[in-house]
């Protein structure tokens, strides 16, 4: 007869397993959710869209939890009817399908991380959100089963028992079970606790905002004082683009003639700045070179409180992260928030006459008037041309009456603007014209950025993955031209850019429609983000480009590593970060 005694203790030792297996799943799930956090930058309206947008919400667990709700009610009609030999089926049977669900999340949970091309970085700060994540689990998991015990649970059994019969199922003629539904709530609360997970951390992430904006003072105290106190001469840089790339030309130039230091890569936030001033920076440094990001209005004034610029640079005013702004006018007051700083500390600001919107330029610098000095075609420091040549670009210019041709390793028609800025600025600080000749003739590649990579017997790869702006996009497309040997194919690998808001499928459109005169093969990457850009591309092909699509960037990589020739010309243009590529399905 069914072993009707079973059903507490094996209850009460499931409900230990599960929850041992369900923190094991949380914390998995957490890890991989804290990733792509990171990647937004903390910012937890962004993170969200991000999940709302991929619609990363638990799917697989969910669905396993949601079929032993179903087949725990089942069992129990079944039981009910006399067709299962013991009671003890009502609570193994769903717990094992609860089981193999959050054994699946948690592993499809650590292949996402395992796979990612930006992993988790484990700072102090992740490390603080997670513990706080980690404990609010356990306060759910606590709630998740308190509620479950509230479900209705059975106390009376009746049977009428035939002795003779030859099967247990012909002996039992009738079973009444007042049911046990505690697992079936179990389950269906479980569905709550994975769909809950995203939000936990980001409720982790706001319950630790006044630690953190502590933390944030008291570093930033320190590295006000040592900065007050060793005093170098700062230059701040922003603009919608060229930033990171003005800033490693300027570098350059000048730590030839006194130690400079640079905030490294695109460290460009106010936390940033302030470790690499309480790190690195040095008595022996004598220029400080500042990135400056603008992630909103203001944001740029408060950069300049901590670093109050001698010299400010303004590279251009255009469509990167216009998403944030909304309108070029808003980006424009936005990035001159540098030129008020500088002014307030009796310096110059340099600006970009090529870079700025003619308009733009005339209403800010007559709202922030000032010592300004422009580079450009029409500029003080004037462009008269440039070529691009196999080894590099060749700049004419103008200071004056005076005639210089720079010469630069470096490639890509964008880079003529941020040589001439960097040279301009230069020049603000005191520097001769041949100091800086001397000096562009010898800046390395910039990492990631139009970085051309020459060796005999293969393939000349151009790598602008850091790159997701149109100009900058427009001109490596041009350097295809030149850099393709006789015979070769110049070949694109994009997944497109981001970030450009109103004007993300215009953009990509232009650009679709001149990748298809300056290539032969073209692997898009991910092309349901970007397809104005293959209506483009396909509108102007004459049928000499051959178009591929793939679902992301290794794949695309892969085919063209198994498929290059020696004298092509490979450009990766651009390589989104997983939070917009990946097709993530928990």
């Amino acid at each position: 007869m069914p072993d009707l005694s079973t059903i507490d203790p094996t209850l009460a030792t499931a409900a230990s397993i599960l929850a041992l297996f369900m923190l094991w799943f949380a914390a998995a799930r957490g890890a991989a959710l804290m990733m792509f956090f990171q990647q937004e930058e903390y910012d937890s309206p962004r993170f969200l869209n991000w999940l709302r947008e991929k619609q990363a919400y638990d799917k697989t667990a969910s669905l396993w939890f949601a079929v032993a709700a179903v087949l725990s009610a089942a069992l129990h009609s079944e039981l009910a009817s006399g067709l299962l030999e013991s009671a003890a089926y009502i609570i193994i049977l769903p717990f094992l399908f609860v089981l193999v669900g959050v054994l699946h999340g948690a592993l499809k949970s650590a292949s996402t991380m395992r796979d990612n091309k930006k992993p988790l970085v484990r700072t102090e700060r992740v490390k603080r959100i997670l513990r706080v994540y980690h404990l609010l689990v356990l306060a759910l998991l606590v709630v998740l089963f308190a509620l479950a015990s509230l479900a209705p649970v059975g106390s009376s059994y009746s049977f009428s028992y035939q002795e003779n019969a030859d099967s247990w199922i012909d002996r039992l003629e009738f079973l009444s079970l007042n049911h046990d539904w505690r697992l079936a709530a179990f389950t269906l609360l479980a569905i709550g606790f994975a769909q809950a997970l995203p939000f936990l951390i980001v409720a982790a992430n706001k319950m630790l905002e006044p630690f953190e904006e502590r933390v944030k003072a008291r570093f930033r105290a320190e590295a006000v004082e040592k900065f007050n106190k060793l005093a170098p001469t700062v230059v701040a840089i922003t603009g919608s683009f060229g930033k990171t790339s003005t800033k490693h030309i300027l570098a350059h130039i000048l730590d030839a003639a006194a130690p400079t230091l640079a905030t490294p890569g695109s460290v460009n936030t106010e936390m940033g700045i302030t470790r690499v001033i309480r790190e690195q920076l040095t008595p022996e440094h004598q220029y400080f070179i500042v990135e400056m990001g603008a992630y909103g209005p203001g944001s740029i004034a408060r950069l300049c409180r901590l670093t109050p610029p001698d010299v400010a640079l303004i590279t251009a005013v255009g469509a990167a992260h216009y998403e944030r702004f909304k309108t070029l006018e808003t980006v424009a007051k936005a990035k001159f928030e540098i030129a008020e700083a500088v002014f307030a500390n009796k310096g110059r600001a340099v600006v970009s006459v090529d870079g700025i919107p003619t308009d733009l330029l005339a209403e800010r610098t007559k709202a922030v008037p000032g010592d300004y000095i422009t580079a450009g075609k029409n500029g003080a420091i004037g462009l008269v041309g440039h070529t691009i040549t196999p080894d590099g670009l060749q700049i004419d210019i103008t200071d004056g009456e005076d005639k210089h041709t720079l010469k630069s390793p470096l490639f890509g028609n964008h880079q003529v603007d941020n040589i001439l800025m960097a040279s301009a600025t230069a020049r603000a600080l005191g520097l001769p014209w041949a100091a800086i000749k001397g000096a562009l003739a010898t800046v390395p590649q910039i990492r990631y950025r139009l970085e051309v990579a020459k060796s005999a017997g293969a393939p000349t790869l151009v790598n602008d993955a850091y790159n997701s702006n149109p100009i900058g996009f427009a001109a490596a497309l041009d350097c295809l031209d030149v850099l393709v040997k006789p015979n070769g194919r110049r070949i694109l690998v994009t997944p497109g850019m981001v970030e450009l808001g109103a004007i993300h499928d215009a953009e990509h459109e232009r650009l679709g429609t001149l990748a298809a005169n300056h290539t032969d093969i073209v692997c898009v990457v991910t092309p349901d983000r970007i397809p104005s850009f293959l209506k483009g591309l396909e509108a102007a092909n004459d049928g000499s480009t051959t178009v591929m699509t793939f679902s992301t960037q290794d794949a695309a990589e892969q085919w063209v590593k198994a498929n290059w020739k020696p004298e092509d010309v490979v450009l990766f243009e651009n390589n989104l970060p997983d939070l917009y590529e990946a097709e993530v399905r928990f």
